[in-house]
C-alpha cells in the first residue's frame, strides 16, 4: 500500500509538470515547447517578455510554462529519464554539475552549434562540457564582489576603493575607515550558515592565487592543503583577519544593510543588491581587488533533455534565452548577463556602473555551490573557526580539514 501511495503522489507530480498552462488552442501544426523554471508570481512577470519576444518572432512554436524548483524537478526527472521520458523540451536549474552528471548518463541532448562561445564571458560555458561536447547553456545571473556605499568615502574625503590600484593602498585605506566614528569594522562579516566567508575566500584565491589555482581547487587537481594555497592565504587574508579588518558575524541581510548605512567599508556580497540599494542613485558601488581578473559568478544553466520531441525548435529556444533572452532579462535590474554583446544601454544604470567596473572580466563558477555535498558545509563551518581564532596553526589545521572533505565529496560524483 505505501509503495502505490508513494507512485500515486509521483505521477500526480508528473502530471503538474506535463499539463499545459499557456498555450490553449493553437493550430495543429503549431510546435508546443514545455519548459520548466523556477520563476514564479512576480520573478515570472521580469521573465514573461522573453516568451513572449521568441513567440512573436517564432509564430509557428509555443511554449508553454511550469514553475519548479531544481531540487523538485531533479526528483520527477531521475523517474522520468529513467523511462526514457521528460516533462519538458528545455529546463533550467542552478546546477552545472547536474547538467554534467545527466549529460554523463545519456539523459540530455547536446547542443554544441546553437551558440557562439566567443559571444560569452571567459569560462561560462566551460563547465557545461562533456567529453568536448556542449551540453547547455549560461542565463543571467548575479556575482561576487566588494560592495560599498559610496558616500562613506565622499563624506570623508577618502579615496573611492574603484580608485585604488594597489592591495597596501586598500589595506592603507581600511585602516582610515576603521577609525571613522560609527565605523563597526572595515569589512562586514556574515553569519548564520557561514557561506559569506566562502565567498572572501574565493575573491581572495582568484585575486592572489589566480584562475588556475581556483579552478584546480574546484576540479580536484591541486589539494587545499597544498603549499601554495597555505602560502596564498596566510600572505594574502591572514593579515585582513589578523589586523581586525573583519567585523563582528552578522545575519546577511543585516551586514548588508549596515554596509549601506556607512558601518563598514565594503561587504564582499552580490550584485543582486544592486536592487535594495538604489536610493540614492549612484551610491552603491563595486570593485575588485587590485590585480583581480576573474570574478566568482552564480548563473541560471539551460538545458535539454535527450528525449525531447521537438529537438531542433528546443534548440532554437534555448540559443534565444541564452542571447537576445538575457538582453531582455537585464533590463529588470539585479542580474549581470554572461552573454557579451547585450548592448550596455539595456541595463539600469545601477547595473551599469557594475558593467564598467567588471569590464569583461572572466568568469568562475561558485566553489562551495558547484562542488557542494560534504565540502560545502565542512568548509562552512572551519572558515567561521579561522575568522574567530586567525592564526598559522588554525589556516592549517581548518586547509586540513577542508581538503578532506574536498576529496571524500569529489570522489563521490
Amino acid at each position: 500500500m505505501k509503495k502505490l501511495v508513494i507512485w500515486l503522489v509521483i505521477l500526480s507530480v508528473i502530471g503538474f509538470f506535463t499539463s499545459p498552462i499557456m498555450a490553449q488552442g493553437q493550430k495543429e501544426d503549431v510546435v508546443t515547447l514545455r519548459m520548466i523554471a523556477p520563476w514564479a508570481d512576480k520573478e515570472f512577470e521580469g521573465f514573461r517578455p522573453v516568451i513572449e519576444k521568441f513567440e512573436a518572432e517564432n509564430p509557428g512554436i509555443k511554449i508553454e510554462y511550469r514553475t519548479g524548483k531544481p531540487e523538485d524537478v531533479a526528483t520527477i526527472l531521475s523517474t522520468q529519464f529513467s523511462v526514457k521520458k521528460s516533462p519538458a523540451d528545455i529546463i533550467d536549474t542552478a546546477w552545472p554539475w547536474y547538467i554534467v552528471q545527466e549529460a554523463e548518463k545519456g539523459n540530455l541532448l547536446p547542443v554544441d552549434g546553437a551558440v557562439n562561445y566567443a559571444d560569452f564571458r571567459e569560462g561560462s560555458l566551460d563547465q557545461l562540457k562533456v567529453d568536448g561536447k556542449l551540453y547547455g547553456v549560461t542565463g543571467i545571473g548575479g556575482l561576487t564582489i566588494p560592495e560599498f556605499n559610496a558616500s562613506l568615502y565622499r563624506e570623508n574625503n577618502l579615496t573611492d576603493p574603484r580608485n585604488v590600484q594597489s592591495v597596501e593602498g586598500i589595506m592603507d585605506l581600511m585602516r582610515k575607515v576603521q577609525k571613522l566614528p560609527n565605523v563597526k569594522a572595515a569589512v562586514g562579516t556574515g553569519g548564520g550558515v557561514g557561506w559569506t566567508n566562502t565567498s572572501v575566500i574565493e575573491t581572495w584565491i582568484l585575486t592572489f592565487g589566480g584562475r588556475k589555482m581556483y579552478m584546480d581547487l574546484l576540479e580536484g587537481k591541486i589539494a587545499w592543503n597544498s603549499a601554495d594555497v597555505k602560502q596564498v592565504l596566510r600572505s594574502s587574508l591572514l593579515p585582513w583577519l589578523q589586523e581586525g579588518f573583519f567585523g563582528e558575524p552578522e545575519e546577511v541581510s543585516i551586514v548588508t544593510e549596515n554596509m549601506w548605512r556607512k558601518q563598514y567599508g565594503f561587504f564582499v556580497g552580490g550584485t543582486t543588491d544592486s536592487l535594495r540599494f538604489n536610493n540614492p542613485p549612484g551610491d552603491y558601488a563595486v570593485f575588485l581587488l587590485p590585480g583581480q581578473k576573474d570574478i566568482v559568478m552564480w548563473t541560471d544553466y539551460w538545458f535539454i533533455p535527450a528525449y525531447t520531441e521537438h529537438p531542433e525548435e528546443a534548440k532554437k529556444l534555448l540559443a534565444f534565452l541564452a542571447t537576445e533572452g538575457q538582453s531582455i532579462q537585464v533590463k529588470g535590474g539585479g542580474r549581470i548577463a554572461t552573454y557579451t554583446n547585450v548592448p550596455l544601454s539595456n541595463y539600469p544604470e545601477q547595473e551599469q556602473m557594475i558593467m564598467g567596473v567588471v569590464g569583461k572580466n572572466g568568469i568562475v563558477p561558485d566553489m562551495d555551490d558547484t562542488i557542494g555535498g560534504k565540502f560545502q558545509t565542512v568548509m562552512w563551518d572551519q572558515l567561521k573557526l579561522l575568522w574567530s581564532e586567525p592564526t598559522d596553526s588554525t589556516l592549517n589545521s581548518v586547509l586540513d580539514t577542508i581538503e578532506s572533505a574536498a576529496k571524500e565529496t569529489l570522489t563521490s560524483k
